[in-house]
């Protein structure tokens, strides 16, 4: 679409009328309509008092408030893994959360645990695209509605289609590693119409749509439908107070998204007249009033702690996630973990998944907590031998969205690389974001192994065998689409990795991360 006909559609829509007036929510009436939404949590436990209290705060002025999540709130801390989700569905459930879609990371441990935390959950959990492969129907409720007064508005819950790959791919398969389930990559646009659609005949004023879904892709769903008022978006944690696409129609549809880890709340306001405001709340600028939340926040802390406050050392330094310059290479924590894979495991070489480390290590006392944090997905370390040729194609892989963040992005151990950065990727992967193959110029080229012997780097030879180390996640589950051909499995269980860094702190740092990981070290560089 071309920038003359896009200011053409928006003229002709404001004619007719077609993009809701922007009625700032500042003061809220008894008629008015308050959607508070939160997305990617990722168990940041504080908000929920918060979000609690805004709540409170919002039916002392209005009956017709809802309060809903866009997904990622089982995972992604330690409070999610040391208790397989339970800690937040609790909290969810103190507040009194309505609806939910969900986010990949919903998914990290299990289908099993998934269908047994949201059966706890008392938000209903609406999906309209995860299915069984070859069935038509969604496992969750597609779409809800709820009648606000005289008003009804339709809630319609939509995940991304890349949670196979985001989440753990072998979760998706059977044994054989056919797929048993289907988030519809090439059908999401004409599945979600369908939903829409159902519920305007269901008679729904308004549709809102929870979505997983991300600024990368979103928008282009939004262009490929009709009949959605109001996208509340996560997965990109990407902040949007209030922002407007187009649909297929050219009509105005509002996109939202509020960041992650409670950084903000958000707040749609639909008035009498129909008119749609979304801003979104500082949670530091929130005050704590609803106590029985704070409470049980106290409860899930307290249950935490004795098993995080065991300090497992010192930093020195800080270690961080951050890019260089504003390039995706090695970074020191990176460096940090794949060390401490590749030393604990005895391996040639140490990987790392850039998505798989969640959170900055300050400098001063460590804890368990600390590293259960930064690493808190219960992966396993593991060690494996495998080709030359097959770590070749795992850094293919791992840069194939490249300069744009990937999860799948390795960190490395005993090994160099660099990144021709004019090249297109050259991988090929299947439908869901699995790897099949390289063709045409690689961008990972120089690679080069530590030989502990000769006390140097040397250039990877293809034909050799080398002993890998990194997550289970990553070498064994096809974690971020990486598929690993030829490999021997030498240890599929060795410890879970929160455990192996402070293994690796405590018997190979002496108890003190000191400043060799005060700077990253050039382990990928960028031509």
């Amino acid at each position: 679409m071309t920038r003359r006909t896009l200011t053409t559609i928006l003229l002709v829509a404001l004619l007719l009328g077609r993009i809701p007036a922007i009625a700032q929510p500042q003061t809220i009436d008894t008629s008015d309509i308050v959607i508070l939404y939160d997305n990617d949590v990722h168990g940041a436990v504080e908000g929920y008092p918060l979000m609690a209290s805004l709540r409170e705060q919002m039916q002392r002025l209005t009956p017709h408030v809802s309060v809903v999540s866009c997904g990622d709130f089982l995972s992604g801390s330690a409070y999610g893994s040391l208790s397989s989700g339970g800690y937040l569905v609790r909290m969810m459930n103190a507040v009194g959360y309505d609806y939910a879609t969900l986010g990949n990371h919903e998914f990290d441990f299990g289908i099993p645990m998934l269908k047994q935390r949201t059966a706890q959950l008392e938000a209903q959990t609406i999906c309209c695209n995860f299915s069984a492969a070859g069935q038509d129907h969604s496992i969750y409720d597609a779409f809800v509605i709820k009648h606000y007064g005289k008003r009804s508005l339709a809630f319609v819950g939509v995940t991304t289609p890349s949670t196979p790959t985001s989440s753990t791919p072998i979760y998706f398969q059977d044994s054989l590693g056919q797929w048993v389930y289907s988030f519809y990559p090439d059908k999401i646009d004409s599945l979600l119409q369908c939903r829409v659609d159902e519920a305007r005949r269901e008679g729904a004023d308004y549709v809102v749509v929870l979505a997983h879904v991300g600024k990368d892709d979103l928008p282009d769903i939004v262009a490929h439908t009709s009949g959605i008022d109001v996208v509340l978006d996560g997965h990109s944690h990407s902040v949007i107070p209030h922002t407007i696409l187009y649909n297929r129609l050219g009509k105005a549809v509002l996109w939202s998204s509020t960041g992650a880890y409670f950084h903000n709340i958000g707040r749609l306001v639909i008035n009498a007249h129909g008119d749609m405001r979304s801003e979104l709340i500082p949670c530091d600028s929130v005050e704590i009033t609803a106590t029985e939340v704070n409470d049980t926040l106290a409860v899930v802390r307290a249950e935490y702690d004795r098993i995080a406050l065991r300090k497992v050392g010192e930093c020195v330094v800080d270690l961080k996630r951050d890019m260089v310059s504003g390039q995706l290479v090695d970074c020191t924590l990176g460096n940090f973990f794949a060390d401490a894979f590749r030393a604990v495991a005895g391996a040639d070489v140490g990987v790392m998944n850039r998505g798989g480390m969640r959170t900055d290590l300050p400098h001063g006392d460590l804890t368990f907590g600390d590293l259960y944090t930064a690493a808190p997905f219960n992966n396993k370390l593991c060690l494996v031998e495998m080709t030359g040729q097959a770590l070749l194609d795992a850094l293919e892989m791992g840069c194939r969205t490249w300069p744009r963040f990937g999860g799948g992005f390795l960190q490395v151990s005993g090994l160099t690389y660099e990144i021709i950065a004019s090249r297109p990727t050259p991988v090929v992967t299947d439908e869901n974001g699995l790897f099949l193959r390289v063709v045409g110029k690689r961008r990972v080229q120089n690679v080069r192994v530590w030989n502990s012997q000769s006390h140097r780097y040397e250039l990877l030879n293809p034909k050799k065998i080398y002993r890998v180390a990194g997550t289970d996640y990553t070498l064994l589950k096809n974690g971020d689409g990486h598929v690993f051909g030829g490999v021997r499995v030498v240890d599929a269980d060795i410890c879970p990795y929160a455990n192996a860094l402070e293994m690796y702190i405590s018997q190979f740092l002496g108890g003190r991360v000191d400043e060799r990981y005060a700077h990253s070290e050039g382990r990928i560089r960028v031509l």
